[in-house]
């Protein structure tokens, strides 16, 4: 029943199983009669291996689910997997390797120094999927993302409408210290407050904060003397911890603290009393609602990752969404795809929703710029868990 329930509800996710083509028929790079090679380029060790390695499971989940469903126009879906250690170098040293010496069809990536290899993949034509954690997934036509961290488009009102909407009207934005978003969504956050009409600094509009090292306590008397009621960050919960513990100590009343990125368990753990109604927001469904697409994940993680003890990470959902970007991009492309047509037909894909996982996708309309909608989820007053604000926030995208 566990195996039929989730064929069922992925269907929706990438479409009926479709008929195996011949098996001496439709060669090309990376393709034969038979199989598709991928190749999978993640960080599994070095400093960033915490947050990506999770993603493993979540691509080997959504790829077994589809080759247990007789793969694509009959095609099983062959990976291989390469550690690029958070190296930009090593990026680019493990993507050849794949694509010249495996004959990879495509990348799926979760690393953020997917930059290493960008030039070469392009310039190669190799499809790309993947999380976009550099603005270089902005540059080029055959890197596909589900929602951008950093742009180069216009903002979007939806960030300072929230803020409003929760009473906020003077605002500090602390800029991330991490390698896992760009200072660029922090003048994005910028933009969208002040045209909302919440108020930013305009001298210094982003304030640079290094925890354990830049004083929190001076900073949270600033805020008592500039009346601030509002903390954002384009950064994580991490990133501006120090700066909420030492504003309520001081006597500050906020009204709303956002962050890009949600607090992980070990923050939680010790300081989730301070951050106690932060508010993070997502692009994709968030793991606190009842819903059968989350269903069709968690059954798949059970039946393909077993060894996940904690699905709910999301590194891992998104590897298992951009697996079966991958897969659409396969269907679209036809029975007999090569990476031309694999890219012009996922770029020309206008309602992609991995099977309700994301909000609707254009991947053409919506390459390189900021989501319109996203999931607000904020942590619980307990400090232990959270709770969704709302699962489909929308506001609408700025003028350029």
């Amino acid at each position: 029943m566990l195996v039929s329930s989730l064929v069922v509800t992925l269907a929706a996710c990438s479409g009926s199983p479709q008929a195996p083509v011949a098996e001496d028929s439709c060669v090309a790079a990376g393709v034969t009669g038979s199989e598709v090679r991928v190749g999978v380029v993640y960080t599994d060790s070095g400093v960033l291996s915490a947050a990506f390695s999770p993603s493993r499971a979540g691509f080997e989940a959504r790829l077994a689910v589809e080759n247990e469903k007789g793969g694509v126009n009959g095609r099983q879906i062959v990976a291989q997997w390469r550690d690029d250690e958070g190296s930009p170098a090593r990026n680019l040293a493990v993507s050849r390797d794949l694509v010249e010496n495996y004959d990879a069809f495509a990348i799926l990536e979760s690393s953020a120094s997917t930059s290493g290899a960008a030039k070469y993949l392009a310039d190669e034509n190799i499809p790309i999927i993947g999380i976009s954690a550099e603005e270089v997934w902005t540059a080029y036509r055959n890197m596909f993302a589900f929602g951008y961290l950093t742009t180069k488009g216009s903002s979007v009102d939806t960030f300072g409408r929230f803020v409003k909407e929760h009473g906020g009207t003077r605002a500090l934005v602390i800029g991330p210290t991490t390698r896992l978003t760009g200072t660029d969504l922090n003048s994005q956050l910028v933009v969208s407050l002040r045209t909302t009409g919440v108020q930013v600094d305009e001298a210094n509009p982003v304030v640079e904060f290094l925890p354990g090292v830049t004083s929190a306590a001076r900073l949270a008397q600033r805020m008592v003397a500039e009346n601030i009621d509002t903390v954002v960050t384009g950064g994580s919960a991490a990133d501006i911890v120090e700066v909420i513990s030492a504003a309520r100590q001081a006597g500050v009343q906020l009204k709303v603290v956002l962050a890009a990125t949600a607090p992980d368990a070990a923050l939680l753990e010790q300081h989730g009393q301070s951050l106690a109604g932060l508010t993070f927001f997502e692009p994709f469904t968030p793991f606190e609602l009842d819903s059968p697409a989350l269903d069709a994940y968690h059954e798949a993680m059970a039946l393909h990752a077993p060894e996940t003890t904690d699905p709910n990470q999301t590194t891992a959902l998104a590897a298992y969404i951009n697996a079966d970007m991958f897969i659409r991009g396969l269907q679209e492309a036809g029975p007999c795809p090569t990476r031309k047509s694999f890219i012009d037909g996922l770029r020309g894909v206008h309602d992609y929703t991995a099977g309700g996982l994301v909000p609707t996708t254009d991947f053409e309309a919506d390459f390189g710029q900021l989501r319109e909608c996203y999931a607000f989820v904020r942590v619980a007053a307990s400090g232990r868990s959270f709770e969704v604000v709302d699962p489909n926030y929308c506001g609408s995208r700025l003028a350029a």
